[in-house]
């Protein structure tokens, strides 16, 4: 392993791990309560400050790496089994065993993982799992008393964003093992007398679409509708004491899909590194699926003389 090939995205995390530490120390420069404040029963610390940066610094890249196992060891294969059982019928299977080198493109990876995991948890925003998750002295001293619900719904969405994030994850680690083992499918020798298009593709690709979908225009209204919400929120409880921390704190919300995304950064390299283990676990499953041929994929252009005339 090449140090040197992670070396920017190292110093990438490195950076947003000095980010959050002084982030925190100047909040406690400014907040000062007069005892303890747990901020989630989740983490045993009764300090609210310090477990957000456990949060930004340990949990969400622990919750992605956990995502990757579950998903490229377990989901993958299943996609896998199920498009073989679904269209086995109508296509030929087969795998392109030409090595690929890739550099890590950190945020077209990190991307639609990071939509989802913000749309999952703004669906999981409730009163109830709200009041389950956060401590009754945060929701009394920030919501009620100082007039901070921005702050009060920062901390809230992101404790549910270690838990989302990790299933966001674990989808698209699937879409990440299934690719790189080039594993692909085409209807070609199906359809050779027929008039219908031939149709080559990756498994990876196919499944990749179907999440980019969901995880595409509906994800980002999502994001904006809770950045709508943190606006008006703050225009509502103008002059009420505190409510300057709400403006922090919708900057941190903004802020949210980059601090999301380099959080992967552990989990991307891990991926990396794991590369060849993760093909010969993905060709092992195919094998067993009797997806055994090597594909050798080739293009060829006739001009049409009928069309020119």
């Amino acid at each position: 392993m090449k140090i040197s090939k992670y070396r920017t995205l190292l110093i990438g995390f490195f950076l947003y791990i000095i980010f959050w530490i002084i982030i925190i120390s100047v909040l406690k420069s400014l907040f000062h309560p007069a005892i303890p404040i747990a901020l989630t029963r989740l983490i045993p610390i009764d300090d609210v400050l310090l477990e957000l940066g456990i949060i930004f610094i340990i949990s969400l890249p622990l919750s992605s790496l956990i995502g990757l196992i579950l998903g490229g060891y377990l989901i993958a294969p299943l996609i896998l089994y199920l498009h073989k059982k679904i269209y086995g019928s109508k296509m030929h299977y087969g795998i392109q065993r030409e090595p690929r080198l890739e550099k890590i493109k950190l945020f077209s990876k990190s991307f639609f993982p990071t939509l989802i995991a913000i749309n999952f948890a703004s669906i999981l925003f409730t009163p109830t799992i709200v009041n389950f998750i956060l401590t009754a002295d945060v929701t009394n001293i920030f919501e009620n008393v100082s007039k901070i619900p921005m702050l009060t719904r920062f901390f809230a969405e992101i404790i549910l964003l270690t838990l989302t994030f990790g299933l966001a994850t674990t989808l698209f680690s699937s879409v990440w093992f299934l690719k790189d083992s080039g594993v692909i499918y085409s209807n070609k020798q199906k359809i050779e007398n027929c008039t219908e298009p031939i149709i080559l593709r990756s498994i990876g690709d196919w499944y990749q679409t179907i999440l980019r979908s969901y995880a595409g225009i509906g994800a980002i209204i999502t994001y904006l509708l809770v950045v709508y919400d943190f606006i008006t929120r703050y225009i509502e409880n103008l002059g009420a004491p505190g409510n300057v921390f709400n403006i922090p704190s919708l900057i941190l919300w903004l802020g949210m899909p980059l601090y999301l995304s380099i959080s992967l950064i552990p989990t991307l390299i891990i991926n990396d590194i794991l590369k060849g283990k993760r093909i010969n676990y993905i060709m092992r499953i195919s094998k067993k699926l009797g997806i055994k041929d090597t594909a050798v994929i080739t293009f060829e252009f006739k001009k049409d003389t009928e069309l020119i005339k």
